[in-house]
């Protein structure tokens, strides 16, 4: 993983745990933004990010119908990333606005963010 990426996924850690959430995109109707990996070919990646403002400057062309909608910290990492792991999903965390950035595992995610808590 590229410096920028791991600097990038530290920092959605870490101000993960300050605000007590993270930030995905969601439709109107309820869908959450999911797109094909950019690193392996059979596996799609939902994007997060820990800022609202990040966000929000993907919501634009294809993922137009999307909005930025925060979800709880605790409830992401208790539900959503087994979920996703169940579901065969790759995190992507805080991405660019041409939606590349790192991919991780929601397990590894999970343990991350463990050691930054204990």
């Amino acid at each position: 993983m590229c410096s920028r990426f791991s600097a990038r996924l530290n920092q959605f850690i870490l101000q993960g745990l300050a605000s007590g959430c993270v930030w995905g995109l969601r439709t109107a109707e309820g869908d959450w933004g999911v797109t094909p990996s950019n690193l392996k070919n059979a596996l799609e990646v939902m994007p997060f990010w820990s800022n609202k403002d990040d966000a929000e400057q993907v919501c634009c062309e294809q993922w137009l119908l999307y909005s930025a909608m925060p979800i709880d910290l605790e409830e992401f990492l208790e539900d959503w990333l087994p979920g996703m792991h169940e579901d065969y999903l790759q995190v992507g965390v805080n991405w660019c606005s041409d939606l590349r950035g790192a991919e991780v595992d929601p397990l590894d995610l999970m343990e991350l963010f463990a050691r930054k808590l204990y």
